[in-house]
């Protein structure tokens, strides 16, 4: 199987409050374990920029998917590109808040202090969202030894 990396940002078409966003993420979870997807969300309520990992055929349909989706729009795709390994391997859909990202993190990144994933660049792009896979280990480790 050819793995590819698929990275994309779009616009929310409506207003999406939490119980929205939990069924995305719970329809997106059950798709992707099905179709062995991978990938990471990460979302601020004007915008969506996700990772998706997975065989070149299951990613291509989810991009013709996407783009009928009448949830969002401008979507746009910043990366898709061949892989040797997934990076969100243990994951059918991490979401992250970007109410969890810094200024410095996006500063480093090279964007401004306000999220707009439009200005990432493809490597600016994956550079953030491995980041926020860090994190989100890092959190996970630390809920775990809490407990």
């Amino acid at each position: 199987m050819h793995l590819v990396r698929m990275i994309y940002v779009s616009k929310p078409v409506e207003e999406v409050d939490s119980d929205v966003l939990e069924s995305i993420l719970g329809t997106a979870q059950i798709n992707n374990t099905e179709h062995d997807l991978t990938g990471l969300l990460v979302f601020d309520d004007q915008h969506y920029l996700q990772v998706i990992e997975g065989g070149r055929m299951k990613v291509s349909q989810l991009l013709g998917n996407l783009y009928k989706d009448p949830r969002h729009t401008d979507l746009l795709v910043l990366d898709f590109d061949y892989i040797s390994q997934r990076q969100f391997p243990d994951w059918s859909m991490q979401f992250v808040p970007v109410v969890d990202v810094t200024r410095d993190v996006l500063l480093r990144h090279g964007v401004s202090s306000k999220f707009d994933p439009y200005n990432f660049s493809k490597d600016n792009a994956l550079a953030f969202m491995m980041e926020m896979l860090a994190r989100q280990q890092l959190l996970a480790r630390q809920q775990a030894r809490a407990a």
